[in-house]
């Protein structure tokens, strides 16, 4: 590891990072099968055990914690058992929640992977219960988020948001966020709902989003991702693009470079993509905090995807691991 990169990584220490997204939690039910149902042709589990994690934006929290920073979560979150199970873990883990919400009628968006197998077998995915909330929060808690975001966020700060469309971020309250702390670093990573984050500092789509803007390129050739990424870096008034390409590694758009190819760390045979965006999207905002270009931030956020992709389930990414690869 040289000089720079092991400062870069000790640079990662005490930083305070905001987090403001859809806090979700992450079930994982381990079951054993043993025989068909006589009733359907459907597997009879017999359930063994099961784990919570923090997802959504709760995993960019549990990413950040490990690479030694200090998130700070900023959201909604219901006051059922789901909500108090997250504080819980939270908690546990030293990271402050004054910036979280508990809202009546809300229900905390939760991911329940049902898993299953043999006894001496490994227990894989057969089904996902998503459980989400239908409630739009009220125009009083919005201004009640947008106050907890004044209170916590400095003059100049890293803002992640995390954004799964289940109500927490509001794209007119960003706006806001945007006027009061014109110097914050915002890095964006939101399903289908991109265009609403203009003047952000960095986006981070995938594939497939990028085909949702440009429903009109048939994005054949490498050329074609150059193409629409310059287009929409122009047309959001953004400083970077970290497009995620999942075993074909990243492209990386600036207004001071051309494209930019970055192909992807490790192995192609990527065990479980769960939660690699997480991943990426910690680094990234840590590493241009410690004064990265885009383009190098986004290198070190690859090394730190394809970590994760080689573990099952939820996995956040640590310092040891970052820091071994690196060298």
């Amino acid at each position: 590891m040289s000089l720079k990169e092991e400062t870069l990584l000790t640079n990662f220490k005490g930083q305070k990072i905001f987090v403001w997204g859809d806090f979700i939690i992450d079930e994982f039910v381990y079951t054993s099968s043993k025989r068909i149902s006589r009733e359907a042709p459907v597997l009879i589990t017999e359930y063994i055990s099961s784990e919570l994690f923090p997802g959504g934006a709760g995993n960019v929290i549990m990413n950040l914690k490990s690479l030694n920073a200090v998130p700070i979560p900023i959201g909604f979150i219901g006051k059922e058992e789901d909500g108090k199970n997250l504080i819980s873990i939270l908690k546990k883990h030293d990271i402050q929640t004054s910036g979280l919400i508990e809202i009546d009628d809300f229900k905390t968006p939760k991911k329940s992977r049902i898993l299953s197998g043999g006894d001496n077998t490994k227990k894989q995915q057969v089904l996902r219960i998503d459980t989400k909330n239908h409630k739009k929060p009220s125009q009083e808690n919005y201004e009640q988020l947008f106050n907890n975001i004044k209170k916590l966020l400095p003059e100049r700060g890293c803002l992640i948001i995390s954004d799964y469309l289940n109500e927490t971020v509001n794209p007119e309250i960003f706006k806001k966020v945007l006027l009061e702390f014109p110097n914050t670093i915002s890095v964006i990573d939101s399903r289908h709902n991109l265009l609403s984050f203009k003047d952000s500092t960095i986006i981070t789509p995938n594939e497939p989003e990028m085909r949702e803007l440009f429903p009109n390129n048939d994005f054949i050739t490498e050329q074609d991702y150059f193409n629409a990424g310059t287009e929409l870096l122009n047309k959001m008034n953004i400083e970077g693009i970290v497009l995620k390409r999942g075993h074909k590694g990243m492209i990386v758009f600036s207004k001071t470079h051309p494209p930019k190819k970055i192909n992807i760390f490790g192995s192609s045979s990527i065990v479980d993509v769960t939660g690699a965006g997480d991943s990426v999207i910690s680094v990234l905002c840590l590493s241009i905090q410690s004064g990265l270009s885009v383009y190098e931030s986004a290198k070190l956020a690859n090394i730190a995807g394809g970590i994760v992709v080689m573990h099952e389930g939820t996995y956040p990414i640590n310092f040891d691991e970052l820091s071994n690869a690196l060298k």
